[in-house]
């Protein structure tokens, strides 16, 4: 059995690959590595064609991973966006609820608990871009 998983043994052939296409004065014996690792030549190739993991291989998939990655952090930003303007159109409502029990209290007479939610309200809708409203007209 060997000492080494199908994975290693595959990475290895790989790397002596790339130290043979870099012109690497010190070659990997692959023969050495194959007895040390209590295996034949013919079952590490074996191997190593059935684990195809090349450098190219890798850095495509890490650049789908980027994308993939992006796409996610753009879904996430929009989500976000979307919850906080919900959060913000929930405030909204929650203002216009107390300002309709203000005005069915006070009639139209201005109070300043009237202004404060008022103002409030225009704070708010600002930022979702709506025109300010005038709540004792």
């Amino acid at each position: 059995m060997s000492k080494c998983t199908k994975e290693e043994i595959a990475t290895i052939l790989h790397a002596a690959e790339i130290l043979k296409q870099k012109n690497f004065s010190e070659k990997i014996n692959i023969s050495t590595f194959c007895k040390e690792a209590g295996i034949s030549r013919k079952n590490a190739y074996k191997h190593k064609k059935k684990i195809n993991v090349t450098v190219s291989s890798l850095e495509e998939m890490n650049q789908r991973l980027q994308q993939q990655k992006q796409q996610a952090e753009q879904k996430l930003h929009h989500a976000e966006k979307r919850a906080r303007q919900a959060d913000l159109y929930w405030e909204l409502r929650n203002i216009l609820v107390t300002l309709n029990a203000d005005i069915k209290k006070n009639g139209s007479a201005w109070t300043p608990e009237r202004q404060k939610l008022t103002d409030e309200y225009n704070k708010i809708s600002s930022l979702l871009g709506q025109e300010p409203h005038n709540f004792w007209d």
